[in-house]
C-alpha cells in the first residue's frame, strides 16, 4: 500500500513484502530506502495474481510473484513523464508515458481489479510527486483511497460502508428489520393471516378438479343397472357438481377479498415501516457531527436515505411477501403430493435439485454482469451530466464532437454489457423451461400406468399434472429471492450501520441550560486537529471580554475558521477547553448554544425556496415587519423589491438565480434576524463588491454593537474597526493588538498587510 514518510523518521512504515520479492528488489539496488509501494491483484496477462510496485525517488520497479519472483520492469523515475489511472470494466490500470527521443510513448504497467481503482489513483498522484520532489506528499485522510477489506472474507469493501455484501448476517438484519413492525404488530399477523388463507384457497380448483374426475363425471352406474339406480347417481352426481362448482365460486371470491386486504394491509405495513426507518434515519445523520460528513460524500449519505431505505421498500411490499407466498406454496403443493401418491410424488421431485442449482448459478453470475451495466449506466449518466452541465465551456473550446465520441464509447460500453445479460437469460430460460418440463412425462408415464394397473385414480393424475406448474416456478422464485433477500439486507446493514453511528460531539448526560449569556468567549490552552495525530491548533489561549470585536487573519490553513468551528462546536477540542460565560460549551445544552451563536460562512448556503423562507431560517416564526428589517440592516431590501415576486422569488438549489453578492446579504439578513449574542462573520463580505462591502460594513458596525464578534476578513483593511486582531499563525496566536499596533511592531500581520498591498498594485497594473 502507498505510505507518506513519516515526519518523524527518515525510514517510511512499510508492509512487509513476500521473501522472495525483497530478494528479487535486493537484485536492483532496491531495498531499505524505498518510499513507496503498492500490491495488485492481476499479473501481466489480466489472471488474479501477485503484482508489486515499488518506487524511490531514483527508480520505480514492478515485481511479480506468481510462485517466483521476478523483476517485469525497471525504469528510472526521471524518464516518467507523467502517470494516469485508467478504469476499465471490471478492472483499472497504471499508465506512464515514457520520455523518448522521437516524444512519448504511453506504457501499461500495473493492472488490478475494480477495487484498486482508488488506489492506482492515489498513487498515480505520489509517483508524480516523488518524481518532482523526492518525497511523498504528506495525507490528511488516507481513508478515502486505501482499499478497505472484509476481516472476514477478505473482499474490498464499499468506499462509503464497512458492509460486505458476501459475509452480511441476514438474519439479524432480518430480525433487526422485522423490529420495527412491533408498533403494527396487528396489522403483520393479519397480513400473514391472509397470506395462508389465500395460499389454502388457491388450491381449492385442484382438488376440486380431483373430486370431479373421480366421483362426478365417470358413468355413474354399472352397465345394466335399472333405470332408477342411474336417475339417482346421475342426481347424485349433478348435486356433487353444483356443490363443487359453489366451492370453486366461493373460493375465488374470497381470494379476491383477502388480495384486496391484503394489498392494502401490505401497502400500510410496509410504507409505516419504512417511514419509521427513513425517519430514524434522518433523524441521526442530523444529530451526527460534521466530522462524519468530513469523509464521506454527500451523494454517498444520500444513497444510504434514498436507495438504501428504497431497496428495504421492495423487501417489505414485494420480496418478502413473494418469499412467504412461494414457500407457503411449496409446503401445501409438496404436501398434497405426498398425501395422494408418496411415490410418484418423489418421481416428480427429481427435477428440483436441477431447478434450484441452475438459478442460483444463473443469478449469482447474472448479478456480475448487472454490476457491471449499473456501472456503465451510471457513467454514462455521469458523463452526460458533466458535459451537459458544462455546455458553455464544450462550446467555447469547440470540444463537441470529443464529447459526442465520448458518449458514444460509454453507450456503446453499456450497450455491451445490457447485451451479455439478455443474452445469457435467452440461453437460461429455455433450458430451464425444459428441465421443468421433464416433470410432465413423468408424471404421464409413471401416473399413466399406475392408473392403468388401478394403483391410482385418474383423478388424482389430474391433480399431480394441474400442481406441477405451482411447484417449479414457486421454487425458481424463492431460489432468486435469495439474492434479493441478500441485497436488501446488506441495504438493510448499511442503513444500521449510520444508526450505530455514534455522534463524536455528544450533548453532555445534564446539560447546562443558558436562556442569557453575557457573550464572554475563552480559549484555554486548547489543542485540536482533526486527525488526532495531527493537531491544527496547538495550545491556542485566548480571553474575549463580552461585546468584543476580534478579527481573526492569518495566512490561508493557519487554523482560523479552525477556532471558528470549534466555537460552533462542530467539533470538540481535543486537548484544553473552550468556554462561554466561565461554562465548557461541551456542558452547555445544544440548542441553547445554537440560539445565542450566529454565522455568516464563508460559502453563503441558501436552500431552495423563497427569499422569505431563507432570511427566516433561523427565526420561523419572525413577522414580516422583522424580516425586511433585517434585510435592510443586510442592504438587501432594495434589490429583493426589485424582483418581480419580491420576498417570494425562489432563490433556486443553493441559490443559483441570485448573484455572489445577493447570496451574501441574504445570507447576513438570516443572522442579523437570528439575533445572536455571538456572532461570527468567516468572510463575510467576500463575494460583494467594494461599493456593496461598504454599505454591509457600516450595516454590520451598528449590528455587532453589544454582541461578542468574531470575524475573519480575506481583505484585512476590513478588520480596522476590530477592537483587537489575533494573528494564527501555524496553529498558534502570533499576534495581539489593534490594527495600528501590530503595524509598528512590523511582525507577522505587518507582512501581510505588506504582501497584500503588493498584490493589490500587481492586479492595479494589470488591470
Amino acid at each position: 500500500m502507498p505510505e507518506s514518510i513519516d515526519s518523524t523518521s527518515d525510514t517510511p512504515e512499510l508492509k512487509a513484502l513476500p521473501d522472495a520479492v525483497e530478494t528479487a528488489l535486493g537484485t536492483v539496488g532496491v531495498n531499505g530506502d524505498r518510499v513507496l509501494q503498492l500490491q495488485t491483484d492481476l499479473d501481466s496477462r489480466g489472471r488474479y495474481g501477485e503484482r508489486y510496485l515499488v518506487a524511490t525517488p531514483q527508480k520505480l520497479v514492478v515485481v511479480e510473484n506468481n510462485g517466483s519472483a521476478k523483476i517485469e520492469r525497471e525504469l528510472p523515475l526521471q524518464d516518467i513523464a507523467s502517470v494516469e489511472s485508467k478504469g476499465l470494466s471490471g478492472a483499472s490500470t497504471l499508465e506512464i508515458r515514457l520520455k523518448t527521443e522521437t516524444g512519448e510513448k504511453a506504457v501499461e504497467i500495473l493492472r488490478g481489479s475494480g477495487s484498486k481503482g482508488r488506489e492506482l489513483s492515489h498513487v498515480a498522484r505520489q509517483l508524480e510527486h516523488l518524481r518532482d520532489h523526492g518525497t511523498l506528499p504528506e495525507e490528511r485522510d488516507d481513508s478515502k483511497w486505501k482499499r478497505r477489506e472484509c476481516p472476514k472474507c477478505g473482499r474490498a469493501l464499499p468506499w462509503d460502508s464497512d458492509v460486505c455484501s458476501m459475509c452480511v448476517d441476514r438474519l439479524g438484519a432480518l430480525k433487526r428489520l422485522y423490529s420495527y413492525m412491533a408498533p403494527y404488530k396487528w396489522l403483520a399477523v393479519t397480513s400473514m393471516a391472509l397470506n395462508i388463507g389465500s395460499v389454502a384457497l388457491s388450491f381449492v380448483p385442484q382438488l376440486a378438479t380431483k373430486t370431479l374426475v373421480d366421483r362426478v363425471f365417470p358413468p355413474a352406474v354399472q352397465k345394466g343397472s335399472s333405470v332408477a339406480v342411474a336417475a339417482a347417481a346421475n342426481g347424485q352426481s349433478q348435486l356433487i357438481l353444483a356443490e363443487i362448482i359453489g366451492a370453486i365460486f366461493i373460493a375465488g371470491f374470497l381470494t379476491t377479498i383477502a388480495a384486496i386486504i391484503r394489498g392494502r394491509v401490505a401497502a400500510r405495513l410496509g410504507a409505516s415501516v419504512l417511514h419509521d426507518v427513513r425517519s430514524q434515519l434522518y433523524t441521526h445523520l442530523q444529530r451526527l457531527s460534521v466530522s462524519y460528513y468530513d469523509k464521506r460524500e454527500v451523494g454517498a449519505v444520500m444513497s444510504r436515505v434514498q436507495n438504501d431505505v428504497g431497496a428495504l421498500q421492495n423487501f417489505l411490499l414485494d420480496t418478502a411477501e413473494n418469499a412467504i407466498i412461494s414457500s407457503l406454496t411449496i409446503l401445501c403443493v409438496i404436501t398434497i403430493l405426498f398425501l395422494n401418491s408418496p411415490l410418484l410424488s418423489v418421481l416428480v421431485l427429481i427435477p428440483v435439485p436441477f431447478v434450484v442449482v441452475g438459478t442460483r448459478r444463473y443469478w449469482a453470475g447474472l448479478i456480475k454482469l448487472w454490476r457491471r451495466v449499473w456501472h456503465q449506466n451510471s457513467s454514462l449518466g455521469a458523463g452526460l451530466a458533466d458535459a451537459l452541465g458544462g455546455v458553455r465551456v464544450v462550446r467555447a473550446f469547440g470540444a463537441e464532437e470529443r464529447e459526442v465520441d465520448r458518449f458514444s464509447s460509454r453507450s456503446s460500453k453499456l450497450r455491451d454489457a445490457t447485451m451479455n445479460v439478455e443474452s445469457r437469460a435467452a440461453s437460461f430460460y429455455p433450458i430451464m423451461g425444459f428441465v421443468m418440463g421433464l416433470g410432465f412425462p413423468i408424471v404421464w408415464f409413471f401416473g399413466g400406468n399406475m392408473v392403468l394397473s388401478h394403483q391410482m385414480s385418474f383423478g388424482t393424475l389430474i391433480l399431480f399434472l394441474g400442481l406441477l406448474g405451482r411447484l417449479y416456478d414457486p421454487i425458481q422464485q424463492l431460489t432468486r429471492q435469495v439474492n434479493a433477500i441478500t441485497r436488501s439486507m446488506t441495504a438493510a446493514e448499511r442503513v444500521f450501520e449510520v444508526l450505530d453511528t455514534d455522534p463524536e460531539v455528544k450533548q453532555a448526560r445534564n446539560p447546562v441550560e443558558l436562556k442569557e449569556i453575557r457573550g464572554e468567549v475563552d480559549f484555554d490552552h486548547v489543542t485540536f486537529g482533526y486527525e488526532k495525530h495531527r493537531p491544527v491548533l496547538n495550545d491556542v489561549s485566548l480571553h474575549v471580554e463580552p461585546g468584543e470585536m476580534i478579527g481573526l487573519v492569518g495566512h490561508s490553513g493557519a487554523g482560523k475558521s479552525t477556532l471558528i468551528n470549534l466555537l460552533l462546536r462542530f467539533y470538540d477540542v481535543t486537548d484544553g477547553a473552550l468556554k462561554i460565560d466561565g461554562i465548557d460549551i461541551r456542558d452547555i445544552k445544544r440548542d441553547d448554544l445554537r440560539l445565542h451563536v450566529g454565522v455568516v460562512l464563508q460559502e453563503s448556503y441558501l436552500f431552495h425556496g423563497s427569499i422569505y423562507s431563507n432570511i427566516a431560517y433561523g427565526r420561523p416564526e419572525a413577522t414580516p415587519a422583522e424580516i425586511i428589517e433585517a434585510a435592510r440592516a443586510a442592504h438587501a431590501h432594495d434589490f429583493i423589491v426589485g424582483f418581480p415576486d419580491g420576498y417570494d422569488t425562489l432563490v433556486g438549489e443553493r441559490g443559483t438565480r441570485l448573484s455572489g453578492g445577493e447570496r451574501q446579504r441574504i445570507a447576513i439578513a438570516r443572522a442579523i434576524l437570528h439575533n445572536p449574542k455571538i456572532l461570527i462573520l468567516d468572510e463575510a463580505t467576500a463575494s460583494v463588491d467594494t461599493q456593496t462591502e461598504e454599505s454591509i460594513q457600516n450595516a454590520l458596525g451598528n449590528l455587532t454593537k453589544g454582541r461578542t464578534t468574531f470575524a475573519i476578513a480575506h481583505r484585512l483593511s476590513t478588520l480596522r474597526n476590530a477592537d483587537r486582531l489575533v494573528v494564527v499563525d501555524k496553529g498558534k496566536i502570533a499576534e495581539i493588538g489593534t490594527h495600528d499596533e501590530l503595524m509598528e511592531r512590523r511582525g507577522v500581520f505587518f507582512k501581510l498587510v505588506q504582501a497584500q498591498q503588493s498584490m493589490n498594485e500587481i492586479v492595479h497594473i494589470a488591470g
